[in-house]
C-alpha cells in the first residue's frame, strides 16, 4: 500500500470569477458575507479572483442553478478576464456542474470542491491526507464523467495502474468501480490510524481533556500556543490547521490537563469532511471541556457560532460543558459588537490571544471548573507510602497539605474514580 497520498490536482486554477445566489429566503448581507469567505477560499487555494457577482433567484434553476441569461452573460466575462475557472457558492448537483462546464467551457467547482482542493493543499501529515483522499473519492462518485485526472495518484494498489475493461464494460463503469475499489482501501487504511488513536486515548483516558473547537480563522492555533507553550502553524488563514495537536497544560493548584487543537469548522462544511475527519474529531466528542473561540472581531461572529453548533451536533458533542471566548479583542474598532455578544453569552470570557489579554482570566476559570470535579477528602498519607501522595498530585486537586512527624495530612479533591485507592488513609470527606 502507498505510504503517500497525493491529493493536490495537478494544474489547479490561477483566475476565478466567483458566483454567489441569493436564494429567497436568504439575507443579502448573509449572502455577500458567504461569498466573502469563498473569496478566502479561493485566495487560501492559490486563486486569484478577477471578478465576483452574485444573482437574486427565488428557487435554484434545475439546469445551471443560475438562470441561463445570467450564464450568457457569464461567458463575454471568462474571456474578458482570461479566468480559467467559475467558483459557485452553493453545491451543485453533478449534472449542473456538468452543463455550467460545457456552457463556459472552462472548470466549475462548487463550494464543496473549493474546501475539498484547500484541504488537499493543508493536508500535511499521513492521516490528514487519508481524510482528504477520502472526502474527494466520495465527492467523485457521483461526478465520474468529469472526474479530477489527479485521483489516479490516490490509488492504492499496483501503484495506481487500472486494468483494461472486461467484455461490455463501459469506461464510466469501470471508473466508478476503481473509485469504490480506493475508497475501501483509504477507508482501511484510516481504520488502521484510528486505532493507534483508540490506543493513545485509552493510555490518557485518566487525564482531563479539554479541546479547542471554533470557527476557521478563530485563532485557536493561537491560543493553543499561548497555553500550551508550543509553536503549532498559526497564520491568518481559513484552514490553517487540519491535524489535531494534544499537549499537557499546568493550570494552577497543581492540576493538569490534556488541550487538543483541532480543525477549523465552516458554514456548508462538505459532510464528506466531516464524516471524514470523525477519528480525528473524536477529539473533540471525548471531551471533558469544549474551549469554543470565537473571532469577537468578526461581523458575523453570531452566525459563526451558530455554524460551529451545528457541526458540534453532527459529532455528538451538544452535551459536552462548554467554555467561551471571545478572541481578537485587540482587532476590535469599538465595543458595539462585542456587547451584544456578552449580553447573549454573559458567561463568556473576552480574551486576545496574540497579545495575552485575558488569558491569565481564562486559566482561572478553567482551574476553577476543573477544581470542583470530585470529592473533597482529609487524608493522613504515612511518608513510606509515596506512590498514594504521587497518585494524589497526578490525579486530583491538592488544597492543603500539613507535615507531621509520621506521616503527611492532605485536603484533596480527587475524582470518585480514585476513592478506593486511596479509602485506607481516609480521616473525613
Amino acid at each position: 500500500m502507498q505510504e503517500f497520498y497525493d491529493t493536490r490536482a495537478p494544474n489547479p486554477p490561477t483566475r476565478a470569477i466567483l458566483i454567489g445566489v441569493k436564494l429567497r429566503d436568504n439575507l443579502l448581507h448573509e449572502t455577500e458575507e458567504s461569498l466573502q469567505e469563498l473569496r478566502q477560499l479561493a485566495e487560501t487555494a492559490g486563486i486569484e479572483v478577477v471578478c465576483e457577482t452574485i444573482q437574486p433567484r427565488n428557487i435554484p434553476n434545475p439546469t445551471y442553478f443560475i438562470g441561463e441569461g445570467k450564464v450568457e452573460e457569464l461567458k463575454p466575462l471568462i474571456e474578458e478576464f482570461n479566468a480559467d475557472a467559475v467558483i459557485f457558492d452553493e453545491e451543485l448537483s453533478p449534472g449542473q456542474n456538468r452543463n455550467l462546464e460545457r456552457a463556459f467551457d472552462v472548470t466549475t467547482i462548487d463550494r464543496t470542491g473549493l474546501i475539498l482542493q484547500v484541504f488537499a493543499q493543508r493536508a500535511l501529515t499521513k492521516e490528514a491526507r487519508l481524510q482528504v483522499a477520502l472526502a474527494q473519492l466520495e465527492y467523485a462518485l457521483p461526478r465520474l464523467t468529469r472526474m479530477w485526472t489527479h485521483l489516479s495518484r490516490l490509488a492504492t494498489g499496483g501503484g495506481g495502474s487500472r486494468r483494461l475493461r472486461g467484455p461490455g464494460e463501459t469506461q464510466l463503469e469501470m471508473d466508478r468501480r476503481w473509485v469504490r475499489r480506493n475508497i475501501g482501501h483509504v477507508r482501511k487504511a484510516l481504520k488502521a490510524v484510528e486505532k493507534q488513536r483508540h490506543v493513545q486515548r485509552r493510555n490518557r483516558s485518566e487525564k482531563i481533556k479539554v479541546s479547542l473547537v471554533g470557527y476557521t480563522n478563530a485563532g485557536k492555533s493561537t491560543l493553543f500556543n499561548r497555553l500550551a507553550g508550543e509553536t503549532v502553524l498559526a497564520e491568518d488563514k481559513l484552514f490553517a490547521t487540519l491535524d489535531s495537536t494534544t499537549r499537557k497544560v499546568n493550570l494552577p493548584q497543581k492540576q493538569q490537563i490534556l488541550l487538543s487543537d483541532t480543525v477549523g469548522f465552516i458554514k456548508k462544511l462538505p459532510h464528506q469532511l466531516v464524516e471524514a475527519f470523525k477519528a480525528t474529531l473524536e477529539e473533540v466528542s471525548e471531551a471533558d471541556l469544549l474551549l469554543h473561540v470565537v473571532d469577537a472581531s468578526h461581523p458575523e461572529a453570531e452566525a459563526q457560532i451558530a455554524a460551529v453548533d451545528v457541526v458540534l451536533e453532527e459529532l455528538d458533542a451538544t452535551q459536552i460543558p462548554m467554555v467561551m471566548a471571545f478572541n481578537k479583542i485587540d482587532r476590535l474598532k469599538n465595543e458595539e459588537g462585542l456587547q451584544i455578544l456578552r449580553n447573549r453569552y454573559p458567561d463568556a470570557l473576552s480574551i486576545s490571544a496574540q497579545r495575552g489579554d485575558g488569558i491569565a482570566d481564562l486559566v482561572d476559570a478553567l482551574a476553577h471548573r476543573f477544581g470542583e470535579r470530585g470529592t473533597a477528602l482529609s487524608l493522613s498519607i504515612p511518608y513510606t507510602d509515596g506512590q498514594a501522595l504521587d497518585l494524589l498530585y497526578k490525579h486530583g486537586t491538592v488544597l492543603d497539605t500539613e507535615y507531621t512527624d509520621e506521616a503527611v495530612h492532605v485536603k484533596v479533591r480527587l475524582p470518585s474514580r480514585y476513592l478506593k485507592s486511596v479509602s485506607q488513609f481516609l480521616v473525613s470527606s
